[in-house]
């Protein structure tokens, strides 16, 4: 089959012709000619991202920034006047001097460099309220989309473009594939059933998984990262873009995965541009998109599942790219695997999960992300940027110099033992690890002890003891046990620093309510009714360590966020370092 006919059997453009708005390289000279003389115009990042879409046929059908009829209707219907679906105004703003139809203006970046000319063919005005009303559901200026247009003129020209070929020095020029280029590419490889996923995060372990779960059901997957203009706290594209690029290089198939970059700005509008990646990745040669929760979301301005639903309102044939909805994934700790709400049937205390905001806060502060949230090689160039902003370097990994001991303490059901094997499964890719639970000593161990003072104590000598022995033997002891009582807590730490063996004490606190409320067995509720004995924490005392080195608050965090907290602390005591993941093999 020859390649025209390959790229024939593709999904049609949106629209049914992928528009070309680049003139040929013959004629670039005559359109800077023309330009010389016109009035100038600076397009904003946002601006200037929408007309590279337009020319090269990623906006198909648009071929140009819109007049009032078209920008009209996409508010109101989310269709352009003749009844094609397009939710998003794509509009050039302008101030000063009015323009009439009928003039021309020449495009430029902020930087002066001539990208096109625009035939004025409208002028109009827009009101700013309904337009963030319509478009993002809200007014309120904390919304990234509605504080930048609400600070844009009023005023906009419509009309069709003419673009000189795009610059060779873009960022990310190798992977900036036109429609037209990626298209060629998939019918070179000869796939019909294309996956595609978009995102302006980070990609982690939840994203990975999704995405081999869509490449599982089709001929081939693209990763299309977002690179054009996002708001000011989300991580860099350069940054993202290097984490794609090391993925993609040791975690995916060469033959059924194509990285490229797209171009376009974030708007953050939740459903419609969720349906606006849908279509344009029509126009890539992209069959099936992966919609997340909350995609393109921002805040809790939309509802989780509103970027799926916004589908339903359209036919198939209309959107002409099939919605894969997934649900949220996330690592689960009991499960030890990659789940989702679907597959898993833990709670949420269970899983290992970690917004944006937490993995911000946990790299600018120099900790590392857990392996089970995302790869080494990820983590590094993440942990890279947020602790120097130098460029990416080579992968590392962890490595702990000697045995030490990691001692939970907290009362019964704190999520001690789910932290303490969190923390295991963290680090035994890498060295030798052994929990020391309590209820498992107290089988093996200490058989025969109760519940007195004494007996209590003695427990917790006991396991103190092994846990010292292992550790002078360069195995990481994590012991999880309520070891309620100060003194004997100090005891263990002194017997240890004495052996040399550094001991770092994690206080899992929980509010008794909590407790209570979770507690499945309602050992709390028949304690507090009196019906158990000396029960920690009701019937018997509970000492909180005065300066543990780690306080997690499991009723507030998910064990993610504890546990990249816990990491922090060993490695700001020096007990877990980086070093390349060569040395480290």
């Amino acid at each position: 089959m020859s390649l025209s006919l390959a790229e024939n059997a593709l999904v049609r453009p949106h629209g049914g012709v992928l528009v070309n708005r680049i003139v040929p390289g013959a004629d670039a000279e005559a359109l800077r000619r023309r330009a010389v003389p016109l009035r100038k115009l600076t397009l904003d990042a946002r601006e200037l991202a929408d007309l590279e879409l337009v020319a090269t046929g990623a906006a198909s059908p648009l071929g140009g920034f819109l007049g009032p009829d078209d920008y009209a209707s996409v508010l109101e219907r989310l269709r352009l006047a003749d009844g094609t679906l397009w939710p998003l105004p794509f509009t050039l703003a302008v101030d000063g001097k009015p323009f009439a139809p009928g003039d021309e203006a020449a495009l430029h970046d902020a930087e002066g460099r001539l990208w096109g000319v625009i035939e004025v063919a409208h002028v109009f005005r827009r009101d700013p309220l309904e337009e963030v009303l319509q478009v993002y559901g809200t007014e309120d200026p904390a919304h990234p989309g509605v504080a930048y247009l609400l600070a844009r003129p009023a005023t906009l020209v419509g009309g069709p473009v003419h673009v000189l070929p795009l610059p060779e020095d873009l960022p990310f020029a190798r992977f900036r594939l036109t429609p037209r280029e990626l298209r060629a590419r998939i019918a070179e490889r000869g796939w019909r059933r294309v996956a595609g996923f978009q995102t302006r995060n980070p990609i982690h372990r939840a994203h990975e998984h999704l995405t081999k779960l869509a490449l599982e059901q089709s001929d081939g997957l693209v990763l299309h990262p977002l690179v054009g203009e996002t708001k000011g706290d989300d991580v860099p594209a350069g940054v993202r873009f290097a984490a794609y690029e090391a993925l993609v290089a040791s975690y995916y198939p060469a033959d059924r995965t194509l990285l490229a970059a797209f171009p376009a700005a974030m708007r953050y509008a939740g459903p419609r541009e969720a349906l606006f990646h849908a279509l344009v990745r029509k126009n890539y040669g992209i069959t099936h998109l992966i919609v997340g929760r909350d995609h393109a979301g921002v805040g809790s301005y939309y509802g989780p599942y509103d970027a799926q639903r916004i589908f339903d309102r359209f036919s198939r044939e209309e959107v002409g790219v099939t919605p894969l909805r997934f649900e949220p994934t996330f690592y689960c700790l009991p499960c030890d695997a990659l789940a989702s709400p679907r597959t898993c049937p833990h709670d949420r205390a269970s899983r290992l999960e970690l917004s944006g905001t937490k993995v911000r806060e946990i790299l600018r502060a120099g900790g590392r992300l857990p392996r089970k949230f995302t790869r080494p090689e990820i983590a590094e160039i993440l942990r890279q940027h947020y602790s120097d902003g130098a460029s990416a370097p080579a992968p590392l990994a962890r490595r702990a110099r000697a045995g030490f001991i990691v001692w939970f303490t907290g009362l019964s059901g704190a999520g001690k033992s789910t932290l303490a094997q969190a923390l295991c499964r963290e680090l035994e890719d890498e060295r030798p690890v052994e929990v020391l639970d309590g209820d498992e000593v107290r089988t093996y161990l200490s058989k025969g002890l109760g519940f007195s003072r004494e007996d209590r104590d003695a427990n917790i000598r006991r396991i103190g003891y092994v846990a010292r022995l292992v550790a002078r033997n360069g195995v990481v002891a994590i012991t999880a046990a309520i070891s309620p009582y100060a003194e004997t807590r100090a005891e263990v730490r002194r017997l240890a620093e004495a052996d040399g063996v550094p001991l770092v004490e994690v206080y899992a606190e929980a509010a008794l309510e909590s407790l209570t409320a979770r507690d499945v067995k309602g050992l709390y509720a028949k304690a507090l009714r009196g019906e158990i004995e000396h029960f920690t924490g009701v019937s018997d005392p509970y000492e909180p360590p005065a300066a543990a080195e780690v306080v997690v608050r499991t009723d507030r965090e998910s064990v993610g966020e504890s546990l990249g907290r816990i990491l922090t602390a060993l490695e700001e005591r020096g007990l877990l370092e980086p070093t390349p993941l060569e040395a480290a093999s």
